[in-house]
């Protein structure tokens, strides 16, 4: 008890020493005028109630890398904790079996293309030869006729006529043929050139994977790992870093099951540093749907505001309207706060400014929540200045 009781006499002079500074004997103004001030009364008002959920600053984006191909890792460009800017190349991978396979699916074009030429030319004399036979066949089968009329009228024999017929059969054949074998050119030219596709399919993935030997990154970024060095094997699937991003990034958060009912996307939410208690706006973006039967919590992240300045890991409370309260605001302004110790100045029945200590925490950028030390009712100085201690007569400001 003696304990406490010297404790709270300690406060006290402190308080007054805080209020009061040097003792004056000109009632603290000159003349001995009362100080000109304004003065607020303390009522309580309805705030919105706030849950304090924990919450981690995280990157928006959080890419991982790995191989896509056999081989080694023949140069790493970056170490952890570099800046790198899209499309940079990070790493470069072994090329040698990528670009060997890109030699064969060139080559295998080169020689496709050769035959292609080569189809072309035999259908070109397939279709010239064609072409005579149908001539001949024509010829063929006018002469045909003709002999068929004069064997008609007995004007010539039947050798004769057998042999008309034999050349004009022979004729049909011989187009028949032709026919054939432009069709056959034609069939080996689609064949040469559905080679030829396949070879250029074989090349443009032969391309794929010689750029898969270059890491690049995908986005700016900052690398926050790093799985492999020079001369590492590595095989597909391979992890080789991971790269988050430095801008606009989101606060992932927990916020007990029975408020979740409270989480809307776009609704405004409250960000506040855990160590320096500094404030920022933010908006919830994503709600993750299920609940954590092991905490029993839902998570769900934050867009943060642009002068938001926290780095990635850190720990920050979000607080959620989870509907109202009454509180007692007083401006920033008003409060007088030496060490950790605050108080403010308040107005007695004989205008009389006394200093009290009080505990307040933030509320917002213009106004402090006070806990405990002032009661609804009470009038307080909302304009200070070094002339205000403890004890100093005030007029109010009309």
């Amino acid at each position: 008890m003696r304990t406490k009781a010297l404790i709270f006499v300690l406060l006290s002079m402190l308080a007054l020493q805080l209020g009061c500074g040097e003792k004056r004997t000109d009632s603290n103004a000159p003349g001995g005028k009362p100080a000109q001030v304004h003065v607020i009364a303390i009522q309580h008002e309805s705030i919105p109630a706030f849950f304090a959920a924990p919450g981690t600053v995280q990157a928006r984006n959080r890419i991982a890398l790995s191989s896509q191909i056999n081989g080694f890792v023949r140069e790493m460009r970056v170490r952890v904790g570099d800046s790198v800017k899209p499309d940079q190349i990070l790493a470069v991978l072994d090329a040698r079996d990528a670009e060997s396979q890109k030699s064969l699916a060139q080559a295998a074009i080169v020689e496709a293309q050769a035959a292609l030429s080569e189809a072309q030319q035999g259908y070109k004399a397939a279709g010239e030869r064609r072409s005579a036979a149908q001539s001949v066949m024509q010829l063929a089968a006018q002469t045909f006729q003709r002999y068929e009329k004069l064997f008609e009228s007995r004007s010539v024999s039947p050798q004769e006529m057998d042999e008309v017929r034999t050349r004009r059969d022979a004729a049909a054949a011989e187009l028949a043929s032709s026919e054939s074998m432009a069709a056959a050119a034609q069939e080996r030219i689609k064949q040469v050139e559905a080679r030829i596709a396949q070879a250029k399919a074989q090349a443009n993935r032969a391309d794929v994977m010689v750029g898969w030997t270059q890491i690049k990154a995908p986005a700016a970024g900052r690398i926050v790992e790093r799985s492999v060095d020079r001369g590492t094997a590595i095989f597909p699937g391979t992890p080789l870093m991971v790269i988050e991003s430095t801008a606009r990034p989101q606060v992932l958060a927990d916020l007990p099951a029975q408020h979740a009912h409270q989480l809307q996307i776009g609704k405004a939410v409250r960000l506040r540093g855990s160590d320096t208690g500094q404030m920022f706006e933010g908006r919830i973006a994503e709600i993750v749907p299920l609940s954590n039967p092991a905490t029993h919590s839902t998570q769900f992240k934050v867009d943060v505001s642009a002068d938001f300045s926290m780095p990635n890991g850190h720990f920050i409370k979000v607080e959620v309207p989870v509907g109202s309260r009454d509180a007692v605001l007083v401006p920033r302004h008003a409060i007088r706060q030496t060490g950790q110790l605050m108080g403010l100045f308040v107005l007695d029945s004989d205008s009389i400014a006394r200093f009290r200590l009080i505990k307040a925490v933030p509320y917002d950028a213009e106004r402090l929540e006070v806990l405990s030390g002032i009661e609804s009712g009470e009038r307080i100085l909302v304009e200070l200045n070094h002339t205000i201690v403890d004890g100093t007569p005030v007029e109010i400001k009309l």
